[in-house]
């Protein structure tokens, strides 16, 4: 009995209609079931489901789980600041990337372009 209880109780946690049926005509719906007079009731009424789902009608041949969780958590941003170019103003800094994004479009060989886009990439960090 308690195996097919176990497999009612799994169904009606995953299968919605299944769980309409039990409480519509749970006659029909646990007629495949070898359930106790005990075990039918906890799928048939609502406040012994959610009891039951709760750990806490009593049928003790049921096993519950119990998730604790404790502590501290310390939700500080501990990513390094990015890297950025200092004392430089913020024209200056524009013009540059402008004249590197030039010599990446400019550039006639892969080697030229990587290094133009190296030169860009320490620029914007």
């Amino acid at each position: 009995m308690l195996e097919d209880f176990k497999q009612a109780l799994a169904r009606v946690q995953s299968d919605y209609g299944f769980y309409v049926d039990c409480q519509a005509n749970p006659a029909v719906a646990l007629a495949g079931y070898d359930l106790s007079v005990d075990e039918r009731s906890a799928l048939t009424d609502p406040e012994k489901l959610g009891g039951l789902l709760r750990g806490g009608i009593g049928i003790s041949r049921i096993p519950s789980i119990t998730i604790k969780i404790s502590g501290t958590h310390d939700w500080v941003n501990r990513t390094r600041p990015k890297k950025t170019t200092t004392n430089m103003a913020d024209a200056e800094l524009d013009s540059m990337i402008a004249t590197e994004v030039g010599a990446i479009r400019r550039a006639d060989t892969p080697e030229t372009r990587t290094a133009a886009s190296v030169r860009l990439m320490e620029l914007i960090g």
